[in-house]
């Protein structure tokens, strides 16, 4: 595995307390991983204690609020949740008070992110804020491309009907499901010779979220009939239609992988390996980004690709032992799909001050009892 530098960011004396001879990095850091939200996870008033508390958290939004030319901060803290939900404005609000959240706890613990955690890993929109953790790209770069992500999303889906739903799997094999619904894809396109791609019905698996759960997206008429063909050969047991403003994670995505894949070219945001302080997985592989060039083509990629979220803990989990994970940023649920999946494993909510004071509460008596 390529070795990545511990970067230092200006460490107080409490950072040197809780490392071992030689520097090395203690706190079981080699057990930990980075968890970051993708988009749903928002809601109206995210923030806004961290905002409160924390001068650097602060100047996150603050930066964010300049970088777009809009007062970001006032719709996530005080705004109308119809206007936070759109695509445009959630994902960059998302990665927004995740990197706050971040900047709070490094300030909080004296350390940078990457002495206190192994890997890095977000769900969707939120491997930005992984590869921000990883100081791969900056936080500016980062919200102009999720910026630019969520308009070009929005823009691929004008006048279809579309769908995104959440499938709770019985004792099922992934494999199963996503070969069935392959089949149903291909059944329609079959029976729809002729008809032109931008009327074409289309369903995909667009997140592999854990063993119990699949999300399907696509057309309103095709996801429907994916549901009904797992849920009457009993591969599903319930789905539940997802509050969305795009079928992420799918075909129907391709204008938007283009448009965000030029405005990567242009931009060049990701840095060269040798500055990232720790491995990211991206979704798309479900394993560690492996150079600059191949990171931007794959988050481009992500658009039209399944999140692969289940293969991404497990490889973190088998092959490098991660048994510690701290979710970051707005809501639970990346925290939760590792704790159903994981059920002895430690999953810390690192969303708001208190629960990063006690963080660092633990980390300092962790760091006393030599650990």
């Amino acid at each position: 595995m390529r070795r990545y530098v511990v970067g230092g960011t200006g460490a107080s004396t409490s950072a040197s307390a809780r490392q071992g001879k030689a520097g090395t990095p203690q706190l079981y850091r080699h057990q930990r991983a980075l968890l970051f939200p993708g988009q749903g996870s928002q809601f109206v008033g995210m923030g806004k204690d961290l905002w409160s508390e924390f001068p650097v958290s602060r100047q996150v939004f603050e930066e964010a609020d300049e970088v777009l030319g809009q007062r970001l901060s006032q719709l996530m803290f005080d705004g109308c949740p119809t206007k936070l939900t759109l695509t445009t404005n959630a994902q960059p609000a998302i990665v927004a008070v995740s990197v706050a959240t971040l900047r709070a706890l490094e300030h909080e613990a004296g350390m940078d992110a990457s002495e206190i955690f192994s890997f890095s890993m977000g769900h969707s929109v939120g491997e930005y804020s992984a590869l921000v953790a990883a100081q791969a790209v900056s936080f500016a770069d980062s919200i102009r491309l999720v910026r630019a992500r969520g308009e070009a999303m929005q823009d691929a889906i004008k006048e279809r009907e579309y769908a995104m739903s959440a499938c709770i799997l019985r004792s099922s094999r992934i494999e199963d499901v996503v070969a069935e619904v392959n089949r149903v894809q291909a059944e329609i396109s079959q029976q729809a010779h002729g008809v032109s791609e931008s009327d074409s019905e289309v369903v995909q698996v667009a997140n592999i979220n854990s063993s119990t759960q699949v999300v399907l997206s696509g057309t309103r008429t095709a996801v429907a009939s994916a549901l009904a063909t797992l849920q009457s050969k009993r591969l599903a047991m319930r789905a539940v239609n997802l509050p969305v403003s795009a079928p992420f994670h799918c075909k129907l995505m391709a204008p938007a992988k283009k448009v965000l894949a030029e405005r990567i070219a242009r931009l060049g945001p990701v840095k060269d390996m040798s500055l990232w302080t720790m491995p990211v997985i991206s979704n798309v592989t479900a394993m560690p980004h492996e150079t600059a060039a191949s990171t931007q083509a794959l988050l481009a990629e992500q658009l039209v690709q399944p999140v692969l979220w289940l293969q991404s803990m497990q490889l973190l989990k088998s092959t490098h032992g991660i048994s510690r994970w701290g979710a970051l940023g707005p809501g639970n649920v990346v925290g939760n799909l590792a704790r159903k999946e994981y059920a002895k494993d430690i999953v810390r909510r690192l969303s708001d001050a208190a629960a990063i004071k006690d963080f660092v509460a633990v980390l300092d008596r962790q760091a006393k009892r030599g650990f």
